[in-house]
């Protein structure tokens, strides 16, 4: 017995959310395509969570419509969702065998024990653990009862898989192995996957779109390759990655600088029309180049030199006191000391231009 998928899109239209004075979900509209992989990212207190459980069925929206697959499901209880989740904790009861635990639900559903089971070691080879269902949950690694967690919620064929913060108890390295595990299981059953977390490294390496939130409202949803080269507006640009952010006076052709200095924007570096006037100019720490004091766009002072394997960090000081970093190979390169002048060019391909923050 093999398991058969299908991908189920998702419209969420003035989705609200309140909790007493608080709200935590303010008027989202939102796509999911069939068959998509979206990771709902933002800092704590964002609202990602919230939308997950109501996409569930866990909390009732205050107002707005979610629609799986065409249907109206904004108040249909979460039994009768048919979705699957997978959540932080395992929650895999210890005394039952790992395919008693990947049969459980079905169980629950009423079918026949030869046709949960079967239907249990299918899950079970999906994910890799076929030769695994006889042992207890206690014999086996976080990895493979992670694993095991989401054969349990594939097992009954759901519509859409919901999965929260699925691998923040993992270790670094077999957390990194899960992402391309998740991802290509993902990828092979087709199904729809909607993934919370706080990780931004995690929602770029997993996810083929990338939802923003902040205070409830959605802030950039894009693919990971655009949403971090070209975020939507400043909170997007300052939460995703590093990014260095000069205040400038905008002219309509340049950027002036409080000790002076100016640099040339091109158009290609507006994101949005930047009225002349205050505005926040940014670039990847990774897309500067130091180059000798004196020369290059910008004059700073080093700080610090962190190195970290394959990159070094350059932390360093501008007139005016503005932190501004550079990230460079470590290969074979020799970093500037602590206390060293040191000047930075600013390639244009890698500006980024923004009205100044209210």
């Amino acid at each position: 017995m093999t398991l058969t998928q299908r991908g189920t899109g998702i419209e969420i239209r003035g989705l609200r959310k309140a909790f007493g004075q608080v709200t935590a979900i303010d008027h989202l509209d939102l796509d999911i395509h069939p068959g998509e992989f979206l990771a709902l990212l933002g800092p704590s207190g964002s609202g990602k969570s919230t939308v997950l459980m109501a996409l569930a069925g866990f909390e009732p929206p205050t107002g707005g419509t979610i629609r799986i697959d065409g249907e109206d499901c904004t108040h249909v209880p979460p039994h009768r969702r048919n979705i699957g989740m997978v959540f932080q904790h395992y929650t895999l009861f210890p005394h039952m065998s790992v395919l008693d635990n990947v049969a459980f639900p079905l169980r629950m559903r009423g079918v026949a024990k030869e046709e949960r089971r079967a239907r249990a070691a299918a899950a079970l080879e999906t994910v890799r653990l076929g030769a695994f269902g006889d042992r207890l949950p206690k014999q086996l690694s976080g990895g493979q009862q992670q694993r095991v967690a989401i054969a349990r919620a594939i097992v009954y064929n759901p519509r859409v898989l919901l999965m929260d913060e699925p691998l923040s108890a993992l270790d670094k390295n077999l957390r990194e192995e899960m992402q391309i595990e998740i991802k290509r299981l993902q990828e092979s059953l087709g199904i729809t996957v909607v993934f919370v977390t706080h990780d931004q490294g995690e929602a770029l390496t997993m996810a083929d779109r990338v939802a923003i939130l902040q205070s409830g409202r959605l802030q950039q949803i894009s693919p990971a390759r655009e949403l971090y080269e070209r975020p939507a507006n400043l909170f997007a640009a300052g939460f995703i990655g590093e990014m260095n952010q000069l205040n400038a006076r905008y002219d309509g052709a340049r950027a002036h600088f409080s000790d002076g200095t100016s640099l040339a924007v091109p158009q290609t570096a507006l994101v949005a029309p930047v009225p002349p006037g205050p505005a926040t100019l940014t670039i990847r720490p990774e897309r500067v180049r130091p180059v000798a004091p004196g020369s290059g766009d910008l004059q700073g002072v080093v700080r610090d030199v962190i190195y970290s394997g394959a990159g070094t960090l350059i932390i360093a000081e501008l007139p005016g006191g503005t932190e501004f970093r550079a990230r460079i190979s470590s290969a074979g390169i020799a970093p500037p000391a602590a206390g060293a002048p040191l000047g930075f060019a600013l390639p244009p391909e890698g500006l980024l231009l923004y009205p100044a923050a209210a």
